[in-house]
């Protein structure tokens, strides 16, 4: 079995940045440390100036979802190709689940759809109707590898909404069979209460999607899971939390985990008042400069534990112009800049990289049960790495990405992407990728 060796680098671990030699051998990290000694067979890599960050896992992604009489753009062949790309070698996506469809025929749907995945997977189990029999299958999910289910507190019009009460139960459940509740956390009643008047006034320009889902509903809607937390010792993790006001409500929180994304971190409602402000709408909306600071400041002190995308991509045609807010198809693309934009962020910052690869590997894979096999540099872990040179940063963007869309968000930041990417001890080039070539698995979460 072949080996390689990445020579004279510097890895970038969680608690710390060391120069060390990684050596691999088939998929699996077999040794770490100074100098490590090789042979003739072996590849040597050298990575002298270079950092060796640990493959990003993308905790929150949306694969070829249908969504307003269509689909996002990227189902689970582009969107994994996009992903290898930009370094991240994991993804965490979720099961859709049909009307009369039972939550484990959801879950072979999905991993139908996911066997052109280029990257690894692992999945949520999405909850968005509640019955007896739906509670029943928890334990059979969680004992498949599925232990994160998510609910939904608003998009009652879709029929995806449950109520606190049911969310209370489904907690129950989750909390006996030791997994993690997942939630959208947006109040659908003070969401109605915002949106009326502006229908009444006849405000359907892209700006008023923010005024119709105010920072008052997940301010709310994180409160009361607070409680139910405590309630039921149920983990929640609260995805795309996006305001100072529901950062507050949950911060500090015992059993509360924390996600944001890079979008509400960067970007802030004045967008919507661009010619296509249309391509920033997505649910949360992105809020005030003011909301992006207190979140930078969640990330710095660790009130926030990940960095996620909600991945969810469109092209120009999907959103089209004119149409009121409430009828553009939800959601922005971001898994394949997530890691060369936020290490711009980092650089450019001054930040500490290692609290960079706590947010974006280490984090993710211990709270959704994928650690140790992902989310670090260590003996005995898959070998998904990434070669990066840290003086690399660029405002052009021309030639880098892969993505199928014709508009990105985050193409006026300054990026650093890497100069290798490695998927289980093979060095991926996601730009010569073709459908037929399968290099992803279905990682179990435990």
């Amino acid at each position: 079995m072949k080996k390689t060796l990445f020579a004279n680098g510097t890895i970038v671990h969680a608690d710390g940045v060391k120069s060390q030699d990684i050596l691999i051998r088939g998929e699996q990290i077999i040794s770490i440390g100074k100098n490590l000694e090789s042979n003739a067979d072996t590849q040597i890599i050298d990575c002298k100036n270079k950092l060796i960050f640990p493959g990003i896992i993308d905790p929150h992604t949306h694969m070829g979802i249908p969504i307003k009489g269509g689909f996002s753009a990227d189902d689970f062949e582009t969107g994994t190709r996009s992903a290898l790309n930009g370094g991240v070698t994991t993804i965490i996506d979720f099961t859709i689940l049909d009307n009369d469809q039972t939550l484990q025929e959801s879950m072979y749907e999905r991993h139908r759809l996911a066997e052109v995945s280029h990257s690894d997977y692992a999945l949520h189990c999405n909850i968005t109707r509640f019955s007896p029999s739906l509670l029943r299958e928890i334990p059979k999910l969680i004992a498949h590898g599925i232990i994160s289910f998510k609910v939904f507190t608003t998009y009652k019009e879709a029929g995806m909404m449950l109520t606190y009460e049911q969310i209370t139960e489904v907690a129950k459940v989750i909390a006996e069979h030791n997994g993690i509740l997942m939630v959208h956390a947006e109040d659908d009643a003070e969401i109605t209460s915002a949106l009326v008047p502006l229908m009444a006034e006849n405000h359907v320009e892209p700006f008023y999607h923010g005024l119709s889902r105010p920072d008052s509903a997940e301010e709310l809607a994180v409160k009361r899971l607070v409680a139910i937390a405590k309630e039921t010792g149920c983990k929640i993790y609260i995805v795309h939390l996006n305001s100072e006001k529901g950062l507050n409500a949950a911060k500090k929180q015992q059993s509360i985990f924390i996600e944001t994304c890079p979008h509400y971190l960067l970007l802030d409602d004045s967008v919507y008042k661009r010619k296509d402000g249309r391509m920033f709408v997505a649910s949360p909306p992105l809020r005030k400069p003011s909301d992006s600071e207190a979140l930078w400041e969640g990330i710095i002190n660790g009130d926030i534990h990940t960095l996620g995308t909600d991945h969810c991509p469109f092209c120009t045609a999907d959103k089209k112009e004119g149409i009121p807010f409430q009828n553009i198809p939800n959601g922005m693309g971001g898994v394949e800049t997530l890691f060369p934009v936020m290490l711009a962020q980092w650089i450019v910052r001054d930040l500490p990289l290692p609290r960079l690869v706590e947010l974006m590997s280490v984090a993710p894979a211990t709270i959704f049960g994928l650690h140790p096999r992902k989310g670090e540099i260590a003996v005995g872990s898959d070998a998904d790495l990434m070669v990066v040179d840290p003086k690399n940063i660029t405002s052009s963007w021309k030639g880098k990405l892969v993505s199928v869309t014709d508009w990105n968000a985050y193409t006026e930041f300054p990026a650093i992407f890497p100069e290798q990417v490695w998927l289980r001890g093979e060095r991926i080039n996601a730009k010569e990728f073709t459908r037929d070539q399968k290099s992803g698995k279905f990682i179990h979460c435990n």
